[in-house]
């Protein structure tokens, strides 16, 4: 093969060999719930890879497209009892067999230009806006989230919350905080970011919100672009270095996982005072809502809604990676509200997966629904914008009248 494996293929083989095929991972992935095709699991896709390295496939380009078929929720890194780092495994072969596929390469080229640079990504936005307003099959001003060719795309709202955001006085003194907002609380949930800021005030923080801040990353390391990553972690490291901070906080359980955990992973190329920086984010980046709990009830007064029947749908990232489940619920039930607890499954969406591979999300998605919809909840919480969009799209679909809100939305006065 043209393409050099020697470093993958030592890290495979240590992971593979760690792997008793137990099972574990096929009880909880989402996507071989879905399918029931061995390959879709994790035992599976490790043993591709281990195939791959064996020669006994010659086909790296099939080996990526199975790989691409993964959420990267998490579940079965988070349920192995021998501790095979699986999705570490996936990153880093996507990594290594990309550029074997060009339509890969087309991707990323796609995302360098489309996100790598949070100017041109707001210019951009600002131009989809005008195009979905036509396109798009919303039918009312409170549709957050438009059908186009069946995929759910969130309608992308101005004026962006990064940009147009005004520092607020705390007034009580409290903690230095700097708030991530993520692409899309800040093109299409700009509400989200503000009401997050008001509450985080209100419990005594002075916020501070970066005015050139982007995306968090995770969709370059997706495609196997690490060297855009590396530049979108240290561009966000030269806005945050010149702030005193206490804690890194953001809206979207994907992005504080980023920040968390796949940030650190590139200090190799970063400089010494770059390392640091990004292990004392990692070390109190954190969820809004674990902020909030953090600070005490930072309410003065009920939400401007109460007494709502509520069920929660945890990102895959807040069940396996962040372990932070409990803050939101103890924050919605002190706020006046009932919780009924839904079954937990991923939403689908896992965010490029979600559209390389929309019938899949799909189906994925329906068995959410179904769980959200026997709950009888008049309001389903989630921590994700990303979630947000797909359940949206799959309340939409099924006419149902339940709505889906962020946590933020329901804690805001």
């Amino acid at each position: 093969m043209s393409i050099d494996l020697i470093a993958l293929a030592d890290a495979v083989r240590t992971m593979a060999s760690r792997c008793n095929r137990c099972g574990m991972c096929q009880a909880v992935c989402p996507v071989y719930k879905a399918t029931g095709v061995e390959g879709d699991s994790a035992r599976g896709k490790l043993a591709l890879m281990v195939a791959l390295d064996e020669k006994l496939t010659d086909d790296p380009k099939e080996t990526l497209a199975r790989l691409n078929r993964c959420t990267l929720c998490g579940g079965c890194q988070a349920s192995c009892p021998r501790g095979v780092a699986t999705v570490d495994a996936f990153l880093m072969a996507r990594k290594a067999l990309a550029d074997a596929a060009s339509l890969s390469r087309t991707r990323r080229a796609l995302l360098r230009k489309a996100f790598a640079n949070p100017r041109r990504t707001a210019t951009l936005a600002a131009g989809l806006a005008s195009v979905q307003r036509r396109l798009s099959s919303a039918t009312s001003e409170e549709d957050r989230v438009s059908l186009t060719g069946g995929y759910p795309v969130p309608k992308i709202t101005r004026p962006f919350f990064i940009a147009h955001h005004t520092p607020q006085e705390p007034t009580v003194p409290g903690p230095e905080v700097i708030l991530f907002a993520g692409c899309l609380v800040d093109k299409a949930y700009p509400f989200v970011g503000e009401g997050l800021v008001d509450l985080l005030t209100q419990a005594g923080a002075r916020v501070h919100v970066p005015k050139d801040q982007g995306c968090c990353g995770i969709p370059f390391l997706a495609e196997g672009g690490d060297a855009d990553f590396v530049i979108g972690v240290k561009h966000h490291l030269a806005l945050f270095e010149s702030i005193a901070f206490d804690y890194v906080v953001t809206p979207c359980a994907t992005c504080t996982h980023t920040l968390k955990h796949l940030w650190p992973r590139v200090k190799e190329g970063l400089s010494d005072a770059e390392g640091r920086l990004v292990d004392r984010i990692s070390e109190v980046v954190c969820d809004g809502s674990d902020l909030l709990a953090r600070l005490g009830d930072p309410l003065e007064a009920p939400s401007s809604e109460t007494g709502l029947t509520i069920t929660v749908h945890d990102p895959c990232h807040s069940r396996h990676s962040l372990k932070n489940t409990g803050e939101v619920r103890g924050l919605l039930e002190a706020a006046g509200h009932t919780l009924v607890e839904m079954e937990s499954v991923c939403c689908g969406l896992g965010g490029s997966f979600g559209v390389k591979h929309r019938d899949l999300s799909r189906t994925i998605g329906e068995v959410c629904l179904q769980r959200i919809e026997a709950t009888g909840a008049d309001v389903v919480v989630t921590t994700c914008p990303g979630c947000m969009a797909q359940i949206e799209a799959l309340l939409k679909g099924s006419e149902s009248k339940i709505r889906v809100r962020h946590a933020v939305e329901i804690l805001s006065k």
